[in-house]
């Protein structure tokens, strides 16, 4: 082996400092994670910081440094949850912890339609039962108004009631229906 063969050449150096900067930078690992919504019920009552306790639980599984960078977001008003990069080995150990009641991953659902009765192919006058009813959850989606859009189509509606006291006041860009 001679002095030279030793010797990294610049051009080496280079390359070698860009795959690991890439490496860095970019995650070599992350292709291989996906997100998921960790929830963790209702917020407690009192002193709690959610994030922070999201965070540790986050840097338990994956590391201080880790932790930081997997986290997506963390719900901290209405419930305890967070978001967070993992891999699917990950998410089995965080879903382990006694304080976290599921984990699931997260996924960006289109909107089908805003005439459920229809879309579901029930009649209007379909027999109901309040007892199972009663144990559904709605979710609201707002997805802004676009008057062009298929849900504010009137087609197939008579007028509106005559017991209907309302007003629609149209605009330059919107127009009223029925």
């Amino acid at each position: 082996m001679t002095a030279m063969s030793s010797i990294i050449s610049p051009f080496h150096f280079l390359l070698i400092l860009l795959v690991a900067a890439h490496s860095i930078c970019c995650g070599a690992t992350d292709k291989e994670k996906d997100v998921y919504i960790v929830y963790m019920g209702s917020l407690p009552e009192g002193q709690y910081s959610p994030t922070s306790h999201h965070l540790s639980l986050l840097e338990e599984i994956l590391g201080e440094s880790a932790a930081t960078e997997s986290i997506v977001r963390s719900y901290t008003r209405s419930f305890n949850a967070f978001a967070a990069r993992l891999s699917n080995e990950e998410q089995q150990r965080i879903a382990s912890k006694k304080e976290v009641l599921s984990v699931f991953p997260s996924r960006t659902l289109q909107l089908q339609t805003t005439r459920s009765w229809e879309f579901i192919g029930l009649a209007e006058t379909a027999k109901r039962n309040p007892a199972v009813e009663s144990d559904v959850i709605i979710g609201v989606l707002d997805t802004g108004i676009w008057p062009e859009s298929e849900s504010f189509s009137d087609k197939g509606y008579g007028p509106p009631p005559k017991k209907w006291k309302g007003t629609c006041k149209g605009g330059s860009n919107f127009t009223c229906n029925k």
